[in-house]
């Protein structure tokens, strides 16, 4: 262990064709003010595999699995493979500033918070664009002050070694970041946003395309939610209809709090709308159904 790297980015890729290589060279940017390994780990099948195979960089790796799997276990696989004292997780679809590493490492270092990630903002100018950002980054929009916090990105996060070997257990079906994250938070740990670690996220999923995706992952947090608390089967269905105007009354607050975007807001609301509905549809499935193999298809 004394020869372990001080630093290791784990990047779960996942049909990243058109943004990988963009990713891993803002990566690659600023891995050199560290000992640092980045770990990318991909599909066999996925066609982003020929574009990391053909990366050579020092301190790079990549693992490739078997079988279609999804970005929580992708994630998992990465993690399990670092060693270093702090593990940033980042994402096949983004872009990281130069300071990113530097951030994020000296915050934790500095507040001594079990973990702690940045904003992220969006990449994309289509309106289908910023309607699937609203629906899963509206929290995390910029402005976004230090602090602790309750929730962060599962695309722009640093770990202590020492926290995730500790809560190891929360690993071993996928990293699934809102679980984990809440286990630190009851053992003591704290969330902590740091506002100079802005990420820019660019992740291209055409308008009908992302409905299915975001129905699996609906689904795969009910099948969990339930498993964590099966005698409320009955409840969580019977609330499910409500769950699209809760995110969606949830993302207005945000937004409007933020005095950002709003225009754009207004203007994709009936698809955001429209993609938190087929969220509480996989989510209603997931209660009665479990997760199926919707885990192994989430982005």
């Amino acid at each position: 262990m004394k020869d372990a790297p001080t630093v290791c980015v784990v990047l779960p890729i996942r049909l990243a064709t058109e943004t990988i290589e963009s990713t891993l060279e803002s990566v690659f940017s600023q891995v050199h003010d560290y000992a640092a390994e980045v770990i990318a780990v991909v599909c066999e099948d996925d066609p982003t595999l020929s574009k990391v195979t053909a990366i050579r960089r020092p301190n790079f790796r990549y693992i490739a699995v078997q079988g279609e799997q999804g970005i929580p276990y992708l994630r998992a696989c990465g993690v399990a493979a670092s060693r270093a004292e702090f593990v940033l997780i980042a994402e096949d679809h983004c872009l990281y500033p130069e300071n990113w590493i530097r951030s994020l490492v000296g915050a934790i270092e500095r507040t001594g918070a079990g973990v702690n990630g940045g904003p992220v903002t969006n990449g994309r100018c289509s309106w289908v664009g910023w309607a699937q950002y609203f629906t899963r980054y509206s929290s995390f929009m910029p402005p976004v002050a230090d602090g602790a916090v309750s929730t962060l990105p599962g695309n722009n996060a640093c770990y202590r070694r020492v926290d995730l070997d500790a809560h190891g257990a929360f690993l071993m079906d996928g990293f699934w970041e809102a679980e984990l994250n809440a286990e630190l938070s009851r053992s003591g740990r704290v969330l902590w946003s740091c506002s100079a670690a802005t990420v820019v996220q660019r992740q291209q999923r055409g308008l009908i395309e992302y409905l299915p995706l975001r129905f699996r992952h609906g689904r795969g947090y009910g099948a969990r939610r339930l498993a964590a608390s099966p005698q409320k089967r009955n409840r969580f269905v019977a609330m499910s209809g409500l769950v699209p105007f809760l995110l969606l009354f949830r993302t207005l607050r945000a937004v409007f709090a933020k005095k950002n975007h709003r225009v754009r807001l207004v203007a994709t609301l009936p698809l955001v709308a429209t993609y938190f509905v087929a969220w509480s549809l996989g989510e209603m499935t997931g209660y009665l159904a479990g997760a199926g193999e919707s885990c192994n298809a989430t982005d």
